[in-house]
């Protein structure tokens, strides 16, 4: 699926990230979303950037974070390309939100042209087993286009039995 929204255009990839960009570190496929492909009209070059959300489900430990990969954009003049980019993402069971993490990417994205980050993860300790996933949304704002914050949904995590 393919989308152009505003100043943001959203595509769906079945497998692998951004070429040229460093993969994060390993994720287990079957407890991650398939990555997201995001490509944002910031000033001068697009920045793209493939987030995915993961689940851990040990027992009685169940937990979220989110790898992201990017390729900045921006213009050559050396300004952020972002005023504003936070990752939200949400440990769930059966769709509603237990444990909640944020990640404020704007600085590493910003000050690197390249790159790739594990957000930190949220975790419970819960022995209430099925129907655990992970999932959330980006929220940003692209730096002098006087646009504001706005949204995008990410892919969820597939659901877990146990």
């Amino acid at each position: 699926m393919t989308g152009t929204h505003g100043l943001i255009t959203i595509a769906l990839l079945g497998s692998g990230l951004l070429a040229g960009v460093a993969s994060p570190a390993r994720a287990d496929a079957g407890t991650c979303s398939a990555p997201r492909h995001v490509v944002f009209d910031t000033p001068g070059r697009n920045t793209r950037m493939d987030v995915r959300l993961c689940l851990l489900h040990g027992t009685p430990t169940r937990g979220a974070y989110a790898h992201v990969a990017w390729a900045r954009g921006g213009d050559d003049d050396g300004e952020r390309g972002f005023e504003a980019l936070t990752l939200h993402y949400h440990l769930q069971r059966h769709n509603e939100n237990v444990a909640l993490g944020t990640c404020n990417l704007a600085p590493r994205v910003n000050g690197t042209a390249t790159g790739a980050y594990k957000c930190e993860k949220v975790e419970l300790r819960v022995p209430a087993a099925g129907g655990w996933s992970a999932d959330g949304y980006l929220e940003y704002n692209v730096d002098r286009d006087g646009a504001g914050l706005k949204r995008v949904d990410l892919r969820g995590s597939p659901v877990v039995a146990h």
